[in-house]
């Protein structure tokens, strides 16, 4: 009897850790889907020439106004505009990362530099448990792979051009954003090439 519930009580551990394991592995694998997804969905913005809101704030500079009217000096302003480009920016070490149209032409660089340009800030995880965050962003052309502590994948206007940044002043080929669990130490993988366009989780 003694031996039946030891190996009961067994049994229910291995369970239990496995199931942890497998929702570790789950919110990885979700987080780096939602970042290759919003990746994609800027990358589609961009083909389909779509527009957002956005109005003059009080330096005259067009500040975006989809969510909030708040920087506009007059919210009647805030109107349909062209973008040059749709992008997403990354930091290593974040739990989050932003959304990002350039509106205002005198500052396009492609790349997220100004307040005025964040359409949304995302956490990678949703809720209150931000067990994943990117543990770092590489470039290269294609290799070596070079640590970086951010980068910004952007698609021009209509062409969908892929740009990306990452503060060296040389554009690389290629750009990965690392995700990392904290919990099981495990990393995913979201690879932009700029040459094909490419998003994929790796």
């Amino acid at each position: 009897m003694l031996v039946s519930v030891a190996v009961i009580g067994l049994l229910a551990v291995i369970v239990v850790v496995g199931m942890g394991s497998g929702k570790r592995t789950e919110e990885l694998r979700g987080a780096a889907r939602q970042l290759a997804g919003d990746i994609r969905s800027m990358q589609a913005r961009a083909l389909a020439a779509g527009d957002v809101k956005a109005c003059p704030n009080t330096l005259g500079i067009l500040t975006i106004c989809d969510d909030s009217t708040v920087a506009c000096v007059d919210p009647a302003d805030c109107a349909a505009r062209i973008p040059s480009s749709f992008g997403v920016n990354a930091s290593s070490t974040d739990t989050s990362y932003t959304l990002f149209a350039e509106v205002e032409p005198s500052t396009v660089d492609y790349h997220l530099t100004q307040p005025n340009e964040v359409l949304l800030n995302r956490q990678l995880l949703q809720g209150t448990g931000q067990n994943v965050i990117i543990k770092s962003v590489l470039t290269g052309k294609p290799a070596p792979l070079v640590p970086k502590t951010g980068g910004d994948v952007s698609f021009t206007r209509q062409n969908g051009t892929t740009r990306l940044y990452d503060g060296s002043g040389v554009e690389p080929d290629i750009m990965i954003f690392r995700l990392w669990h904290k919990m099981s130490s495990s990393t995913m993988d979201v690879e932009i090439n700029r040459i094909t366009g490419r998003v994929s989780v790796l």
